[in-house]
């Protein structure tokens, strides 16, 4: 049995955010010191007995009011650690209501989106880069010790100085019991919003709740930062080495949740000027004041328009497509092609071949290797007098592929070649007796 402590990620809600297609880097790491599991079926309190961590990432479906005490009594009764993660959107994006149970702890993810108004590093604007979000001191301690980058900023508050990848999430609504881990900071709008958002009851029982499921996504995990913040916040739910007093949550400067009317439908509305309203009756009813008849589209003036051709003595009929000529000279049409240039084959390579062995008749051949064979002979030295089998050999197969008795390609015996050359002899003596 091994000692590894649980990991489970439920994947019964159709969650969009699975460790078997877009955590694989997640997964990996979290098998060196955990084991991982996943939950395919309803919640069970005897399911999430020996869980330690329990990864709710992106559902797409509903909870229903059982698995909603089940959790509850996990996190209140087990001492156990909730990870609920969504993203851009919030609820109405993913069909989910996690808001239900998240919102007895304080903790509301909201249906907004963050965004970047300016380029940095990221093109798309939702893929955000938070400048000075980290506002929990021990946390924003804790990395500032670690290997990952700091950009220094003209602000007296050194929080400012870590950067961290949050794409395609969402703002939260923190308030008491649970407390603030991230924000927007003073770039990303909407400013100094929560972003992570964390609760504990004192007895072992945490709920940490990131209003992007894409922090941890392959591609931004390969961010330092991320992968340290990830490190960090396994470790803070994983044990009780990490633990929070209300000093690291007291210098959290959060904005209020504004809401933005639509203001691309204000201006398609028409506007009234004010300066022609001075010295006139306004009425009580400003909608009065337009004229909508302007927007509409009616046929009422076309018997005036008929009867105005009668008058005039012009015959009415439809209006037709005059189609237009265009008399401007265009010169010749020519392809806008070039005849193809061949290369010129290069010179045979004559410096690779025997030229006297090639072109030189079959006689001038045998003669010539007969010449080395008698010259190996008549050789002074006494090891050279004297043929081997093997030189031999090849005398004989040379000379029937000069004289095409055999096929180059065939690899015939020596004795074979000379059984035909001595068949080719004897039928030629009845010719020689006539």
């Amino acid at each position: 049995m091994s000692s590894k402590p649980v990991i489970c990620f439920d994947i019964s809600k159709n969650e969009r955010f699975q460790i078997s297609e877009n955590y694989k880097m997640m997964h990996r790491k979290l098998k060196v010191n955990w084991n991982v599991e996943q939950n395919d079926a309803e919640l069970r309190k005897e399911r999430l007995a020996r869980v330690k961590i329990f990864v709710i990432a992106g559902p797409q479906d509903r909870f229903t009011e059982d698995e909603f005490e089940v959790l509850k009594h996990y996190v209140e009764v087990q001492g156990g650690s909730l990870v609920v993660l969504l993203g851009e959107g919030g609820e109405p994006e993913f069909n989910t209501n996690v808001n239900f149970f998240l919102e007895q702890y304080g903790i509301y993810i909201n249906g907004d989106t963050v965004v970047r108004p300016h380029y940095y590093k990221n093109f798309h604007p939702k893929e955000c880069i938070v400048g000075g979000g980290v506002v929990c001191e021990s946390m924003w301690r804790h990395l500032l010790k670690l290997d990952i980058e700091k950009v220094d900023f003209d602000f007296s508050d050194e929080k400012y100085k870590i950067h961290f990848q949050y794409p395609y999430g969402a703002t939260l609504n923190v308030s008491e019991p649970a407390n603030v881990l991230l924000t927007t900071g003073p770039v990303v709008y909407p400013f100094n919003r929560p972003l992570v958002g964390y609760f504990t009851n004192g007895k072992g029982g945490k709920i940490l709740a990131v209003g992007s499921g894409y922090i941890w996504h392959d591609k931004y995990l390969q961010d330092k930062t991320n992968d340290v913040m990830f490190e960090y916040l396994i470790k803070l739910l994983g044990g009780d080495e990490i633990t929070y007093s209300h000093l690291d949550f007291n210098d959290v400067e959060l904005s209020d949740n504004k809401h933005f009317t639509d203001i691309g439908f204000l201006a398609d509305m028409p506007k009234a000027c004010l300066i022609d309203s001075i010295g006139t009756d306004m009425p009580t009813d400003f909608k009065q004041m337009f004229d909508m008849r302007l927007y509409g589209l009616s046929n009422r003036l076309l018997k005036d328009v008929m009867d105005t051709y009668e008058q005039l003595h012009v015959k009415y009929e439809p209006l037709k497509i005059i189609k237009p000529q265009f008399e401007i000279p265009l010169p010749n049409v020519q392809l806008a092609t070039f005849p193809p240039i061949f290369s010129e084959p290069s010179a045979p390579p004559l410096e690779l071949y025997d030229l006297d062995e090639t072109f030189s008749g079959a006689r001038s051949q045998l003669a010539h290797m007969t010449g080395q064979v008698l010259q190996a002979l008549q050789s002074k030295e006494p090891q050279r007098r004297a043929l081997n089998q093997r030189e031999l050999e090849n005398y004989i197969k040379e000379c029937a592929r000069i004289t095409a008795i055999v096929d180059e390609r065939q690899d015939m015996a020596a004795r074979e070649i000379l059984n035909i050359v001595a068949r080719q002899i004897i039928s030629y003596r009845p010719y020689a007796e006539d």
